[in-house]
């Protein structure tokens, strides 16, 4: 299965002809035409920016770009309306290859979390961001109550907890904070 990268979001409707307003996460938010896009259950979406030039017509409170769409198959507002809320994901295949020391966060899901002696102790699982710093969600091969670990734990995406990140051989370090030991 191919990852997917987060690269919008259908926030509301616009007009009465089906176009919605959509925050593009891209780094140059009109971008977002030019990718495959998918909703979040896998089924391809053709959206095309529809207002005058192609202009951002504003932003969120979080600064991230607004743009009014067409979305192919969306022709009224009432099928409009269905799509608010709706994520869109474009494949990570289509992003530019990053450098050494860089990466996207859908990388790390499914890396292997080792220690500091080369043993695996479990896998990523997810990472959330919700605005503070990143978040991983760590399923550990067995609890651990020495260190006070339940099977599924989040840890903050700090160099602290996390010093060695190596995509190219499919791992993570970690370095279990004090507090929990």
């Amino acid at each position: 299965m191919d990852k997917k990268i987060l690269v919008g979001k259908v926030t509301s409707v616009f007009g009465i002809k089906g176009e919605v307003k959509v925050i593009s996460y891209c780094e140059n938010p009109t971008q977002i035409e030019k990718y495959d896009l998918f909703d979040s259950k896998g089924n391809q979406i053709k959206l095309k920016i529809s207002n005058k030039n192609k202009t951002i017509v504003g932003s969120n409170a979080l600064g991230d770009s607004i743009l009014i769409a067409a979305i192919q198959g969306v022709t009224d507002r009432n099928a409009a309306e269905n799509l608010r809320g709706e994520e869109l994901f474009a494949n990570r295949k289509d992003f530019k290859e990053v450098k050494n020391d860089e990466f996207y966060y859908v990388d790390l899901i499914g890396l292997d979390v080792i220690d500091d002696n080369l043993q695996k102790l479990g896998k990523v699982t997810n990472v959330s961001d919700f605005g503070g710093g990143g978040m991983l969600e760590i399923e550990f091969l067995k609890a651990d109550s020495k260190n006070n670990l339940e099977k599924v734990e989040n840890f903050p995406f700090k160099n602290e907890t996390f010093p060695e990140i190596n995509l190219k051989e499919n791992f993570i370090k970690i370095k279990i904070p004090e507090i929990l030991k």
